[in-house]
């Protein structure tokens, strides 16, 4: 045995420098991955919900100076009953931070083809109703001619929105609430009422709309942020809307709440 090991000496050298090579970077790798995961355990993960969204009436009915108000619930958020949730000023949607690490930095922007949309509604307008552009402000109105009281605008800037960082699900407060750009739930109502010819105090109920049956433009919200280490991240929601009716009657009464838009996550 003891002329076998010195007549192999040298080789034996080689395999045993090649096992502790082999060691070696066993080693490191298994660094690499417990370094990975435990970075994985402290980074955010930013989170956009289906929501839903409801106006208090059909705006076609609003009374001179009165604001049409919102109110929008995460979709299956079975923790508060939608029916009792209180209308706002504006529509807010959620962004959650569902990861154990900090989202800072946080940018939220809309894209939406509102040429496009409002060309496909003033191809449904009555006679009696026409569209018109505030360039300076941005603004877009739709007039009733019969009616020089009747007024329903909405701001037509989809411009980013920004947060300077939101914390992570281990600690209370991990979320933040964005406002939806006015433009897109202005045109998808009024395409949904003059679609259905929805003009009067009462109408037909509908039950179930797919704004994709009319190939109506779709929303699309991007998010960007970045780690505490300035790592960054891209997502890009894309929504397809679909509106539902509220009311189980056959005919629906247009001067309160009516229906609820679903911004669902495709």
């Amino acid at each position: 045995m003891i002329e076998f090991l010195i007549k192999y000496k040298e080789l034996i050298v080689i395999f045993s420098g090649i096992g502790t090579f082999i060691s070696a970077l066993i080693a490191v790798f298994t660094l690499k991955e417990v370094k990975k995961q435990r970075l994985s355990l402290y980074q955010p993960d930013i989170l956009i919900k289906s929501f839903l969204v409801s106006i208090s009436k059909s705006p076609l009915h609003k009374e001179n100076e009165e604001l049409i108000e919102y109110k929008t619930c995460d979709f299956n958020d079975y923790s508060n009953n939608y029916n009792e949730i209180e209308f706002e000023v504006s529509s807010k949607y959620k962004i959650d931070n569902l990861g154990f690490g900090i989202a800072k930095n946080i940018k939220c922007t809309w894209q939406f083809d509102t040429k496009k949309a409002i060309k496909k509604i003033e191809k449904l307008l009555p006679t009696n109703y026409q569209f018109s552009w505030h360039k300076n402000l941005n603004l877009y109105f739709l007039n009733n001619l019969e009616n020089e009281d009747f007024h329903y605008s909405a701001n037509a800037n989809i411009g980013r929105q920004e947060i300077d960082y939101i914390s992570p699900i281990n600690v209370q407060k991990n979320n933040h609430l964005h406002t939806i750009p006015e433009i897109v739930i202005f045109t998808h109502y009024l395409f949904l009422l003059f679609e259905n010819n929805l003009t009067d105090k009462e109408g037909k109920n509908f039950n179930v709309f797919e704004f994709c049956d009319y190939k109506f433009p779709n929303p699309v919200l991007k998010v960007e942020y970045k780690d505490l280490n300035g790592k960054k991240y891209k997502y890009e929601y894309k929504f397809q809307l679909s509106a539902v009716d509220t009311q189980v009657q056959e005919k629906l009464d247009l001067t309160k709440e009516f229906a609820y838009l679903h911004f669902e996550l495709i």
